[in-house]
């Protein structure tokens, strides 16, 4: 008889087990660098926006008063954060001042509070100042929870 040559059926049913065993220890491990990537760049997003506004209000020469760039619910610039979340940072002041490098600059701005943020598809966090002169968002960050 001919010899033959491959795989017995054995021997694919063990290579599929292992396989499947592989595959059941390297899944949760990469979701676990998904979620951390993306409270690292959360983190990124409020290090980029605190800075910026840091930046306008130390321009003293552009601006006087020492005013934040902030919108109220009317999307009129008020200048000085209130208690509420609804003074949320004027993206675009701040990319028309030089501030930031485009509109869409911070992915997790939510285009329909941040006023004129551009990113796409629109972030899930209104950026807002405290009346400590912190930026938060609102709503506030859940871990795994971006853009």
């Amino acid at each position: 008889m001919a010899s033959q040559k491959g795989f017995t059926l054995i021997e694919l049913l063990i290579v599929l087990a292992v396989l499947a065993i592989l595959a059941a220890v390297v899944v949760p491990n990469v979701s676990g660098f998904l979620n951390r990537g993306k409270d690292t760049a959360y983190k990124a997003d409020q290090r980029t926006m605190q800075a910026a506004v840091d930046a306008w209000r130390s321009d003293v020469t552009s601006r006087s008063g020492n005013q934040y760039p902030i919108l109220d619910s009317d999307k009129t610039n008020i200048g000085t954060p209130s208690g509420s979340r609804n003074s949320y940072v004027d993206v675009a002041a701040l990319y028309t001042s030089g501030y930031f490098r485009g509109a869409d600059v911070v992915a997790s701005a939510n285009t329909s509070l941040n006023t004129s943020a551009t990113n796409s598809p629109s972030g899930t966090y209104g950026w807002y100042v405290s009346v400590t002169g912190t930026v938060m968002t609102s709503p506030t960050f859940s871990s795994g929870t971006y853009p």
